[in-house]
């Protein structure tokens, strides 16, 4: 029989992930009453992942905060400089570059971000929320119903258990049971295109750039990690894709040796690679009755600039400014209004970025003649004209002055003073 035990937070977060957890940490660190469900079981460990994040300088200030940073910063490999190559079609190829030294108000030394493995950068999370022993932990755990009514929301998981909580926060990520059990419709589409994601041992030394080369199938990037390795992320048709994670090792590194040793020299593949259908998805709203939400629950972007964790990290950091300021002004953790503040200050941001990312994707993945001048002058005016090349720069990093504050390089302190 399943129990009908009944249990109290201020907050309850659906998604033990990356988003979820790093929101948990900052959340009890500032005193709030937290629990979280996760699905997945703790005692597990991770499983090896090929795949790795380009997290941005004012992301890397969100792990800070919650002290998942400074656990990965050893393993982490600085961004120093992104490129993007164009040679689709008959014109010159054409370049755009931009790196450290285009951002003039940043901090001597600090990079634009770092990358990092996702497994070391799960673990980290899961550390971290093990250390905060105030949050409580539901796993591994899935929800089943949710409603709300005057008195606040409530989860019931599948083994009958109902947790009850002033505010809910879908974490739950681009499937959120949350959303959909809130009434959160979302708009999308396939793009018939799949990446696959490798971790390389590279020849040539990466000196922290990440570099990307568009064709007709897709980008093709190589971003950097440590100890010299690479991490490749090759757009390509769906079933190409899917196909060529198939490939043994030796086969797959004849493969890219093939069709990419000219352009980053001799590769090592030193993990099984994995691939991942691509689609854009976008949450109608953030916000419902008592439900917030935040990172994949919100939106899955095409990952071309890699901005998808990015975004959730502002998520989260919008998300615990609102918050606090609710807690500041006597008001409830649901008031209507602070959480319409919170859609308005993420949305904008989230659907200009997925839109422009898909944008992109679809100009640069092809050799249409008539698209080709116009791709060209792009890339060569955003390298060439200084003013441009900066704030790119300044986008790409996070690092603007309208961004949350821990985005911003805030303490947890800043936001209660």
């Amino acid at each position: 029989m399943p129990t009908t035990r009944s249990e109290k937070s201020e907050i309850l977060i659906v998604g033990g992930g990356s988003s979820g957890g790093v929101l948990a940490i900052l959340l009890a660190e500032l005193g709030f009453d937290v629990a979280l469900v996760d699905a997945r079981d703790p005692s597990l460990p991770f499983q090896p992942d090929s795949r790795a994040f380009a997290i941005v300088r004012g992301g890397w200030r969100v792990l800070n905060a919650a002290g998942v940073g400074q656990k990965l910063h050893p393993r982490a490999e600085p961004l120093m400089s992104m490129e993007a190559h164009d040679s689709n079609g008959i014109l010159p190829a054409a370049a755009s570059f931009f790196g450290v030294d285009d951002l003039p108000d940043g901090a001597p030394g600090e990079a634009l971000g770092a990358m990092i493995e996702v497994d070391l950068l799960n673990q980290a999370i899961r550390d971290r929320v093990q250390e905060c022993q105030s949050i409580k932990v539901y796993a591994p755990h899935t929800v089943t119903a949710f409603e709300t009514d005057r008195g606040g929301a409530s989860v019931t998981l599948e083994d009958g258990t109902k947790l009850v909580a002033d505010l809910v926060v879908g974490a739950d990520g681009v499937g959120s049971t949350i959303r959909e059990l809130s009434g959160i419709h979302t708009t999308g589409w396939s793009y018939d295109q799949a990446v696959v994601a490798v971790t390389l041992q590279l020849d040539w030394p990466h000196h922290g750039a990440a570099r990307q080369w568009f064709q007709d199938e897709g980008p093709f990037a190589v971003l950097p990690l440590t100890e010299n390795r690479g991490n490749l992320a090759w757009f390509r048709s769906h079933d190409a894709g899917l196909a060529t994670a198939q490939l043994s090792r030796p086969e797959l590194e004849a493969e890219l040796n093939h069709r990419f040793g000219h352009l980053v020299g001799p590769m090592k593949v030193l993990r099984d690679p994995l691939a991942y259908p691509l689609r854009l998805k976008l949450a109608d709203r953030l916000v419902s009755d008592r439900v917030a939400l935040v990172g994949d629950a919100v939106r899955r972007v095409n990952p071309l600039a890699g901005q998808g964790f990015n975004l959730g990290l502002k998520d989260i950091a919008a998300l615990v400014e609102t918050l606090c300021e609710s807690r500041r002004l006597g008001l409830s953790l649901a008031d209507g209004a602070q959480l319409d503040a919170y859609q308005r200050w993420r949305r904008f941001d989230g659907v200009a970025t997925a839109l422009a990312m898909d944008g992109i994707n679809r100009a640069f993945s092809n050799s249409n003649p008539l698209l080709t001048p116009f791709k060209r002058l792009a890339l060569s005016v955003g390298s060439a004209v200084d003013p441009l090349r900066q704030a790119l720069a300044r986008q790409a990093s996070a690092d603007q002055p309208d961004l949350p504050a821990l985005v911003r390089g805030a303490s947890l302190q800043d936001l209660v003073a």
